[in-house]
């Protein structure tokens, strides 16, 4: 018989690590159970969503009331979003370098930099606080697998750090173009509110901005669009870890040919997946987001690579996908525009409004773009 000879690095970690892991094409992590995670000192769970691809996955971490994580460092990227509590964080370059602390509370995002010795702190003394986290570590065990170079290697990446105000909101904005325009720093004090910037090309009255947390690979994006709209249709690779901030609704996908392949059904294969506020979910091949409530439906992406660190891969970080975000797929670019879409989205969505509660605004918005009755 012939001797199996695969070893994955990051599989091997998750089934020794005896954490619960939950999957699925959405997840509302507010609701899941959790256990008792030895390594970090707090109760976790791992999210393997449908289309999460090689580089990225979730954690769901909770910090008891009064109580803290162990202080770890890690030779992988995190990106945290707060989902419920308050509390700080403290980094340093390691054992008696710089240190920084920080508070944070539902809503917050902040970046953990690399290999950084952290701990994260529940600031009341009543309520748990729970985080949800990407982090890229199954890129990274999956390209060393070594555990010991993950959790014990002392090397100090000090332009993780960035400027002396980025722990407290400061940042720097650099402007680029709409759908561009970027803010590094390395905490978004409050994500659920921070001013987005007009995206008309991505359409449904879109607004945008692009992050860059802790100056890492991974790429962080905010979108809002306005009650009783859609989005623009596009592909991409799997790997954009998106998490609802406000809002109800819910987004398809279905193979494009080429990052998905399918069963040669096209949107016959179409998924459905439904979201609210902390859902999360990952998209792959042409996918579009729906708001079928009477609110703004705002959504954080993060995915490995992105407008300032491309990867050369299918991914949402590839250089393609970078600069076709846009762009019709007519002309080389990864966009359905609203004159090309199936007549049937309309319809649908039309449809999913009246069961929430949300007035469609689109029949009379599309007449700019195509004949609708």
């Amino acid at each position: 018989m012939a001797e199996d000879l695969h070893f994955s690095g990051y599989e091997n970690w998750v089934e020794n690590e005896g954490l619960p892991v939950y999957t699925g094409w959405g997840i509302h992590p507010p609701d899941l159970e959790l256990k008792y995670w030895e390594r970090k000192g707090v109760n976790a769970a791992i999210l393997h969503l449908e289309a999460m691809g090689d580089h990225c996955n979730d954690f769901i971490m909770e910090i008891a009331p009064g109580s803290s994580s162990k202080p770890v460092r890690q030779m992988y990227e995190e990106l945290i979003y707060v989902l419920s509590g308050r509390g700080a964080t403290t980094v340093s370059q390691q054992e008696g370098g710089l240190t920084q602390s920080f508070e944070w509370q539902a809503g917050s995002l902040f970046g953990v930099p690399l290999n950084s010795l952290h701990q994260h702190f529940n600031g009341s003394g009543d309520e748990p606080a729970r985080l949800l986290s990407v982090s890229d570590l199954p890129l990274m065990l999956n390209t060393f697998h070594n555990e010991d170079f993950i959790w014990h290697t002392d090397f100090k990446f000090m332009d993780r750090f960035g400027d002396a105000g980025f722990f407290q909101g400061e940042g720097k904005m650099h402007e680029v173009r709409p759908g561009r325009t970027w803010w590094e720093t390395n905490l978004l004090a409050d994500a659920d509110n921070f001013e987005l910037r007009p995206w008309k090309d991505r359409g449904a009255g879109g607004i945008n901005l692009q992050f860059n947390l802790a100056n890492a690979t991974m790429h962080t994006h905010i979108s809002q669009f306005d009650p009783g709209m859609y989005k623009k249709a596009h592909g991409h690779g799997p790997g954009a870890h998106i998490i609802l901030l406000g809002g109800v609704g819910y987004s398809t996908c279905w193979p494009d040919g080429k990052t998905w392949l399918g069963e040669g059904g096209s949107m016959d294969e179409l998924v459905m997946v439904p979201w609210k506020k902390g859902s999360i979910f990952v998209p792959m091949g042409y996918h579009q987001h729906f708001n079928t409530g009477p609110e703004p439906a705002r959504y954080l992406a993060i995915g490995f690579g992105g407008f300032r660190y491309h990867v050369s891969s299918a991914q949402t970080g590839s250089r393609q996908a970078a600069k076709g975000a846009d762009v019709s797929v007519k002309e080389g670019g990864i966009q359905i525009e609203y004159q090309d879409e199936d007549p049937s989205v309309l319809e649908t969505f039309e449809g999913e409004c009246r069961k929430n509660g949300g007035i469609s605004k689109m029949r009379e918005y599309l007449k700019q773009f195509r004949d609708v009755k």
